[in-house]
């Protein structure tokens, strides 16, 4: 698990848009195996700190685009599928 794997899946789900669709299109419970699948492997903190820092460096270098901003902000709860576009739900495990 690491923070590295987080930035690398928020990098694939603002800039794949076959795999955001597939996530979407999936039950919540097949979700994680999915994501574990494609290589991702994070902890919801670890999540929480590669947002923090997605954020940051947004913040110093330019502004983020639809799809980055909708899977920071858009109307995701930590206790959803922490920063994926809002049809995403986190499976709880």
């Amino acid at each position: 698990m690491s923070i590295e794997s987080a930035s690398a899946f928020y990098q694939r789900v603002t800039t794949d848009e076959a795999f955001r669709t597939q996530l979407q299109n999936t039950a919540s419970e097949e979700r994680t195996a999915i994501i574990q699948a494609a290589g991702y492997d994070f902890t919801p903190e670890e999540w929480e700190a590669a947002t923090v820092e997605i954020l940051k460096t947004a913040e110093t270098n330019t502004e983020l685009n639809d799809a980055q901003l909708e899977a920071i902000a858009g109307g995701i709860t930590m206790v959803a599928l922490y920063g994926l576009p809002r049809d995403l739900r986190w499976p709880v495990v």
